[in-house]
């Protein structure tokens, strides 16, 4: 039996578990992201997080897409994590951990998390170009934010079908993104906002919200213009919610900070277990 959390940030949610004990290889952990976050057959999430031990950090995060495969980072799963790891006592409410995208720091303040996620160069990515896929042309851009992600900017609302379809394809672009890439459909919101929906790989959907997105969203928006000379915050209005993005450009215009702030919700902690070659789920405690 595997002792778990349940939590989102703005609809991206995931299932937590505690491995500092290495009772879990990497194979172990990719299966039980493709069983575990099945939705309907199991408990459903588009990832498993996964807390390990860190000899430069207070902990790593690990994470398992629902197609089983390793991520790097994952805004809005590196902010639930820090509020797991807050609630379960494994660090305090200022806190750093390890991720394949380097260390990240956050301050939980439940239910808030405030994410830095350091320094974003530039000179990975592309910016203010046109992109044809299925028949249309967008303007778009493309950077890294511990994650790779194209930014389209469409001029209208695009249907759920549309971006779907836009967003595989060019998710499985590998002369363009040779590491696959998760993408986004940006468009103008109110004053100080932009709209953000993105598909992501892994998940192979689009989800209900993406904290890198919503980071590369507000960056890439910004660029469309004059690089901003001092920082500046940007309101992402992902589908479930919005994410505060914090932005802090480099004089020399060659690099980012950039920080994320959102709510985390914890939803249920119970208990994973195995029967018929399945994985269910007893709930023990609501929040």
């Amino acid at each position: 039996m595997i002792p778990f959390m349940k939590m989102h940030g703005n609809g991206n949610d995931f299932i937590l578990i505690d491995n500092r004990d290495g009772g879990f290889s990497s194979f172990d952990l990719s299966a039980l992201a493709r069983r575990a976050c099945r939705r309907r057959s199991s408990l459903g999430a588009d990832g498993i997080l996964v807390v390990e031990k860190a000899s430069q950090a207070d902990f790593a995060m690990r994470l398992f897409n629902a197609d089983g495969s390793e991520g790097e980072m994952c805004g809005n799963g590196a902010r639930c994590i820090a509020r797991y790891a807050f609630e379960k006592g494994i660090a305090g409410s200022d806190q750093s951990f390890s991720t394949l995208a380097g260390i990240m720091r956050a301050v939980v303040d439940p239910p808030f998390v405030d994410l830095a996620m350091g320094e974003v160069p530039l000179a990975e990515g592309w910016f203010n170009r046109s992109l044809s896929v299925a028949g249309r042309t967008f303007p778009a851009s493309f950077l890294w934010v511990g994650v790779p992600h194209a930014l389209l900017f469409p001029s209208e609302e695009l249907s759920r079908e549309e971006m779907v379809g836009i967003g595989r394809k060019l998710r499985y672009d590998t002369l363009l993104f040779p590491e696959g890439a998760n993408v986004s459909f940006v468009r103008e919101g109110p004053e100080g906002s932009v709209y953000s929906v993105t598909y992501e790989r892994g998940v192979e959907d689009l989800t209900d919200s993406c904290g890198t997105g919503s980071t590369a969203s507000a960056a890439a928006w910004l660029l469309r213009g004059e690089t901003p000379s001092a920082p500046v915050s940007l309101d992402v209005i992902n589908p479930g919610g919005v994410n505060r993005v914090f932005l802090d450009f480099a004089p020399d215009g060659a690099s980012f900070q950039a920080s994320l702030r959102g709510r985390t919700v914890i939803v249920a902690e119970g208990t994973l277990f195995e029967q018929d070659e399945s994985l269910n789920v007893i709930i023990e405690r609501e929040k």
